[in-house]
């Protein structure tokens, strides 16, 4: 399919507006429209929002211990603790030549004009990651007595390290993953880090990626794979004619409310004469996302637990664990209770979970 009949699908469409959590419901969220290029609709275009995504949606490195550091590509933050959903790919190093290490890259505290050292502290190790994981169809191993596991799904849910004083904390996205399928027609929006490769980060780039280094690409949904691709690739994906490059890779998908539907997996880049192909991790479809990253409840709410003073109906604090909500509540010196909560992210606003 040819630009022209691209700008044809985009007629009738109305650019995405996304707000992050923290934004979302503040007279100042000034959310603007995120309009592609007129000519080629559904290629990478410059989001300018660094006080918005650019807080939620951060490059992902990997560092050797010689202290080099290289780009992988992208992740995005989706509770109040630092969980980060990725692609596996993405932190599935090789790291038979050098040990390595992920590491998010998050803004900067403060508002800068020029060129500006960028603090250590933008550079946020990964703690721990998990990603789901299923039974190998290999024969020969069931043959051995042995089995093995292998990734089920193309995602990996990360937990950062605790954040310094010269970083922002990250904002959040609405992350849905109950009460939302993808229909062929649908147009979604990726956002990511393309211009991310394996070379050495340096010191321009790292300017780069303070100040332009985010795009989006809109793509329409053609085709939809619940059971995978390939038994090499069983991840539940819908496939987008779109063209994402990639740096994009582990980068949020975003359906018209602004919500994430999908992860970025991988791609085939669009030419002259043909459209390009990307698959999405249908989030919908990801029924184990849940266990790992237990956080995860209607858009723009979060799973955790409440630290409430006696007699007072909204939480001083919430915390990603009970153990953590006690040990702050040790701190307050004051008669206190621990609940199990859904939590409006940014608000005092809560259910019983």
């Amino acid at each position: 399919m040819g630009w022209s009949a691209y700008r044809s699908t985009m007629e009738h469409f109305v650019p995405f507006e996304i707000a992050t959590c923290e934004k979302t419901g503040k007279a100042d969220k000034k959310t603007c429209p995120l309009v592609p290029d007129s000519e080629r609709p559904f290629y990478p275009f410059k989001i300018r929002d660094p006080f918005g995504l650019r807080n939620a949606v951060v490059p992902v490195f990997r560092q050797n211990t010689d202290g080099q550091i290289f780009g992988m590509g992208t992740a995005f933050n989706i509770n109040e603790f630092g969980t980060f959903l990725t692609a596996h790919h993405v932190i599935d190093f090789d790291v038979q030549s050098a040990p390595s290490r992920p590491l998010l890259f998050l803004s900067m505290h403060a508002i800068v004009f020029g060129r500006v050292a960028i603090p250590d502290d933008c550079f946020v190790p990964i703690m721990s990651a998990q990603a789901p994981e299923m039974d190998s169809d290999d024969p020969m191993a069931a043959l051995r007595g042995g089995s093995q596991r292998k990734i089920a799904m193309d995602i990996a849910i990360m937990q950062a390290s605790p954040l310094g004083s010269g970083v922002r904390p990250p904002h959040t996205l609405k992350v849905r993953v109950n009460d939302w399928k993808p229909h062929v027609g649908d147009i979604v929006l990726a956002v990511g880090y393309p211009e991310l490769d394996l070379s050495e980060l340096t010191a321009d780039s790292q300017n780069m990626l303070l100040s332009e280094g985010m795009y989006g690409a809109y793509g329409k949904i053609v085709g939809i794979h619940p059971c995978g691709v390939g038994t090499a690739n069983p991840s539940p994906v819908f496939e987008v004619e779109t063209d994402w490059p990639p740096g994009m890779s582990g980068g949020p998908v975003f359906n018209q409310a602004g919500e994430v539907v999908g992860i970025v997996s991988r791609s085939m880049r669009a030419d002259a004469d043909h459209a390009g192909r990307g698959f999405a991790v249908d989030l919908g479809r990801c029924h184990e996302i849940q266990v790992f990253a237990p956080s995860l409840d209607a858009p723009g709410w979060q799973i955790c637990w409440g630290l409430f003073l006696e007699n007072e109906s909204e939480p001083v604090s919430v915390h990603a664990s009970d153990e953590q909500a006690a040990n702050a509540g040790d701190v307050l010196g004051q008669p206190f209770s621990i609940r199990k909560i859904s939590n409006e992210v940014g608000t005092k606003n809560w259910m019983s979970a």
